[in-house]
């Protein structure tokens, strides 16, 4: 969950600082660099924004041709100077993304050697270890491999050593880790965002490859030295992300989901999808976490209705823990925004010892779960800087739906004139969803009323359910209001207790099969005094006396594609709640954007 980066180049600070800039949109709460300069390591941390430690290397200027930076996401100890990073000991400095999970018995070795800590983190363990092989007059190269056999848990890792050789060292564990190659210098980082224009040329390194770069080359050390590295393109480093006109990446994220539905109607990408043998398929398993859980959620109702596939999700977390049964024929597809998500990784790898069919479903092409899975569907969705997805999540659900169609053509399980209405309704699905954005600022009068609440409860029905689940999240996520979510069946079974006039309840109420069993859990709300939100169809608000702004009008939409269009105007909800009540909405508090640990 942090974000590491490094450079060998003229003024290396420079393109560190720059690549941190890339990697805020993965949240944090502190960070640092280590400079080798004049052959001596000089580290400045800060708390905070990047800012912070820009205006700190405003009054102590650093040059030099060798630099790591970091920005960290408090796990091991509070989010401080002393515990932010880089971590420097004698001759080292580190910088470390992931969990060391035997710190503790490693940093009671060090201290029994004589070592001194000064923060709280796993990582410090890292450079001490270091420095202590050194001083056995060990290499460079043999004193960081003997550090990291020592090491359990996960890792990627920067490493700079004092002395003219002016090199930076990297190598990872189960943590993701590029490295590149360009015109002007040879840089590291823990994610390809991070790296700039001069970056065209990337490899991403396979555990416990030590890499050493320096002003001359990139090469790998001892085992793998007779190893070539093979470098692909890097189709990020060009690319310059803005917030263009909007308030926030999220606003603008929001809006830009119509024209990405667009290209995705358009670019059928059926050779992709037929590559999987639905007709044989026992069993689909979908596994993710958060946001796309929710996904996978919605992914479940369609494939069983359209395809009559058995399909079972589990949390990405809990899969290997369960020792979950896994049948012939079974396919078990990962949903991972970042492509790196470790939960969902360690998953994957469950399930390949297994020798399970494994497709992922990622955002980041070169991603290591979309590397090591057998098949992988990209969602096209570009680079997502808002923390909280929104438009990962939209294209997440129409990748889906377009597999669920082939699934239904291979199956046949439903006629061709249903499937074609299907296709049908994906073709209407972006025009739907620019009415919707159109009336924003109707859910601005709606988001007013709900800013005035600390707690919210969220109600759907059928797929809606995962549609009113992901709505409470991103409305806790970025507004901090407490929201939580439930089929709405379930309202009598425990929530109703909660009901009076301090709790909201937000609905979603279109017009469909479940429209009347709906109706009756909303009288059971207004007999409670809770106050009442809806997003739903018109006929709804014939049957029941609401204000302007306890309802937003969902326009006429074919059932199979009413949660993806649905999720439009509970996005809104928490964006404007969220900027009325002064919140960082791309940046929330606590929450990262890929979690990299488990």
């Amino acid at each position: 969950m942090c974000g590491i980066i490094g450079a060998v180049a003229e003024s290396a600070i420079n393109p560190v600082l720059e690549g941190l800039g890339r990697l805020e949109y993965r949240g944090y709460d502190s960070s640092g660099i280590s400079i080798l300069s004049n052959n001596e390591i000089q580290t400045i941390k800060a708390q905070g924004k990047l800012n912070n430690l820009k205006q700190r290397l405003s009054m102590q200027p650093l040059e030099g041709d060798c630099c790591i930076g970091h920005t960290r996401w408090a796990t091991h100890g509070k989010a401080n100077v002393t515990n932010a990073h880089p971590h420097q000991c004698g001759q080292v400095s580190v910088v470390h993304n992931g969990i060391i999970e035997n710190y503790l018995q490693l940093k009671q070795q060090l201290m029994q050697w004589g070592h001194h800590f000064n923060s709280s983190t796993d990582s410090e363990v890292i450079p001490h270890l270091i420095n202590h092989y050194l001083a056995q007059q060990m290499s460079q190269e043999e004193a960081i491999e003997q550090t990291i056999n020592q090491l359990k848990g996960s890792y990627a890792l920067g490493v700079l050593i004092n002395g003219a050789s002016k090199n930076l060292y990297a190598i990872k564990q189960g943590s993701p880790l590029v490295i590149s190659q360009g015109n002007n210098g040879a840089y590291m980082a823990s994610d390809a965002m991070a790296l700039g224009p001069d970056s065209g040329k990337i490899y991403y390194p396979k555990d416990n490859e030590l890499i050493k770069l320096n002003t001359n080359e990139i090469k790998l050390c001892s085992g793998s030295l007779n190893k070539k590295i093979h470098y692909i393109n890097n189709k990020h480093c060009t690319k310059v992300i803005s917030k263009g006109d909007h308030s926030s990446f999220m606003e603008k994220e929001i809006f830009e989901q119509v024209d990405l539905l667009k290209r995705l109607s358009v670019n059928n990408h059926t050779g992709e999808y037929s590559t999987i043998d639905f007709i044989n398929l026992n069993k689909i398993t979908i596994i993710a976490c958060g946001t796309s859980y929710y996904a996978a959620s919605v992914a479940k109702t369609w494939f069983e209705k359209y395809a009559n596939i058995l399909v079972e999700i589990d949390i990405a977390s809990e899969y290997r823990y369960r020792s979950p049964i896994i049948i012939d024929n079974e396919l078990v597809i990962f949903v991972s925004q970042s492509g790196e998500t470790a939960d969902t990784l360690a998953a994957l790898r469950y399930a390949k010892s297994k020798q399970s069919q494994t497709l992922a479903l990622v955002n980041v092409a070169n991603s290591t779960i979309a590397r090591e899975a057998n098949f992988t569907f990209e969602i096209f969705a570009g680079p997502e800087i808002g923390v909280a997805s929104t438009k990962a999540f939209t294209c997440q659900l129409a990748i889906f739906y377009k597999m669920a169609i082939e699934a239904a053509k291979q199956r046949a399980f439903i006629d061709d004139v249903e499937v074609k209405q299907l296709a049908l309704n994906f073709v209407q699905l972006p025009y739907i969803m620019e009415k919707v954005l159109q009336r924003c600022t109707d859910m601005k009068k709606m988001a007013r009323k709900l800013s005035h609440y600390s707690n919210a409860l969220f109600l759907g029905r059928g797929s809606l359910t995962a549609i009113a689940q992901e709505g409470a999240l991103k409305l806790k996520e970025i507004s901090y209001i407490h929201a939580e979510a439930y089929a709405a069946g379930e309202l009598k079974h425990g929530p109703i207790a909660l009901l009076d006039e301090h709790m909201p309840v937000l609905v979603i109420a279109p017009k469909n099969a479940l429209t009347d069993k709906l109706l009756s859990n909303i009288q059971e709300v207004q007999a409670r005094n809770a106050p009442l939100l809806i997003i739903g169809d018109s006929s709804i608000r014939e049957q029941i006396n609401l204000q302007e702004d306890e309802f937003f009008e969902l326009p006429e939409i074919p059932e199979s594609i009413l949660p993806i269009i649905s999720v439009i105007p509970m996005q809104l909800l928490a964006l404007y709640t969220a900027q009325m009540l002064g919140k960082n909405v791309d940046q929330p508090r606590n929450l990262a954007k890929s979690v990299t640990v488990e």
